[in-house]
């Protein structure tokens, strides 16, 4: 993925505003706050990673997961998904520490708390509509719609997408190699601090190698 820290402000801006909107408009015409907000980052960042099948992955954590409205926010399930997809743990590495990647979706998760006043997609939909209406049922639906359901959704789900938007052009999520720089990281037990001693030294072997190998 490229640096879009170095690209001038104005295009910055641009992508962040594609990203956001790209979101907004998938949510209003097809629903499903996940699968949107990684169809705004997959159209404003290419490069990123997320894929196709990625989107189609996300399908069934909507709604606070297969639309049951008990779980969270869809919106913010796809902000995980997509800061995960370049932080995560691999899976040749199940024994890495990976939860700086957890401390930097949580600065996300913390802001949309103090936004929204909860994580939980029922919570959510009471604050912007009145009522967790559950649009399983027929009568859920109809008051789903009469109350503006998916122009709401649609503003969470802008706002997630623009918040890891924002993260790429800022420099806070860059495909580098490197853990995250995050303000309030998590516990660290010795055990972890020296496996990711171990790592950056042989991932520092393996660059003089490579180095020396292209040097010859």
């Amino acid at each position: 993925m490229r640096d879009y820290m170095l690209l001038p402000q104005e295009e910055k801006e641009a992508l962040v505003k594609k990203a956001a909107d790209v979101a907004s408009d998938t949510e209003l015409k097809y629903g499903n706050c996940v699968q949107s907000v990684l169809n705004g980052l997959y159209e404003a960042f290419p490069d990123m990673g997320i894929t196709p099948e990625m989107i189609k992955m996300g399908f069934g954590l909507a709604g606070g997961c297969c639309i049951s409205l008990k779980g969270t926010c869809g919106a913010l399930s796809g902000a995980a998904m997509a800061i995960s997809l370049i932080y995560g743990r691999t899976i040749d590495d199940f024994s890495g520490y990976y939860d700086d990647c957890q401390a930097l979706i949580r600065t996300i998760m913390d802001d949309f708390e103090a936004k929204y006043g909860s994580v939980l997609c029922a919570d959510i939909l009471t604050r912007n509509m009145g009522a967790p209406y559950d649009w399983k049922t027929k009568e859920g639906l109809e008051a789903y719609n009469a109350h503006r359901g998916s122009v709401h959704d649609a503003e969470v789900v802008a706002y997630c997408a623009e918040a890891v938007a924002r993260m790429i052009v800022d420099g806070r999520i860059k495909d580098d190699g490197e853990r995250p720089d995050v303000v309030n990281p998590y516990y660290r037990s010795p055990k972890s601090l020296e496996m990711e001693r171990l790592r950056k030294e042989q991932k520092a072997k393996e660059k003089a190698a490579k180095l020396a190998q292209q040097a010859q």
